[in-house]
């Protein structure tokens, strides 16, 4: 017979042991998971065909770094395609295990093609951190893909783990990271990094066509 002291110490036991999984799931952040590849194909296709490619240049078969997994930095292995007029563009996932390291400097800070120096930030056509990498100059952001999310780009903390929680709202998924069933803490985005020549930054008209070009791609791997 189920007593009422018994369904109090049964409630009490399973709230004890939520509270447990939960600041263990806090304190404790799980590895971050393992980014999947960039669709490559699709990207260089959709750049062939607005004519964005170089055409004295090809893609390389290979990445200049292998995808890696760290501690606290998780990556995948770029894609660089060369594009006209000397400029640059590199994609690569990335996931973090903890909130405040979730921002494009964390993404980009071992590899010095991705590697900002005189960083400052601008808010058009979407959040863009602007400054150099080897002497030349690049714009970067971040896109957080996932169902519903349109035009998630960010640079910041603040503005990454904005749209990445937007993608854990509601009371099953939370439900689902305390019990383990879901992540917690882990964040990730794909780093999109356009360097130009030195001494002359990539203008805001092609930013813009980049942006709008890649992102239907990568929302549709999300």
């Amino acid at each position: 017979m189920i007593t009422p002291t018994l369904l109090v110490r049964w409630y009490g036991t399973l709230a004890a042991v939520s509270a447990l999984l939960a600041t263990q799931a806090i304190v404790l952040p799980r590895w971050q998971a393992p980014p999947g590849p960039l669709p490559t194909r699709q990207l260089e296709a959709g750049l062939r065909e607005a004519k964005l490619l170089s055409p004295t240049k090809r893609p390389s078969s290979s990445s200049p770094w292998a995808a890696t997994r760290r501690y606290e930095l998780a990556t995948s292995a770029p894609v660089v395609f060369p594009l006209q007029g000397g400029f640059e563009l590199t994609l690569m996932n990335g996931t973090v295990r903890q909130r405040f390291n979730f921002q494009t400097s964390t993404m980009g800070r071992a590899q010095p093609s991705l590697n900002l120096s005189q960083r400052r930030l601008i808010n058009a056509p979407v959040p863009t951190a602007t400054g150099l990498a080897q002497d030349r100059p690049v714009f970067q952001t971040c896109l957080v893909s996932g169902p519903g999310l349109v035009r998630a780009f960010g640079v910041t903390r603040d503005q990454l783990a904005a749209n990445a929680d937007r993608l854990s709202s509601g009371t099953e998924s939370a439900v689902a990271r305390v019990i383990g069933l879901e992540p917690n803490r882990t964040y990730g985005c794909t780093l999109i990094s356009l360097r130009g020549p030195k001494g002359e930054p990539p203008s805001d008209r092609l930013w813009r066509q980049v942006l709008d070009l890649v992102e239907p791609v990568l929302r549709s791997q999300g």
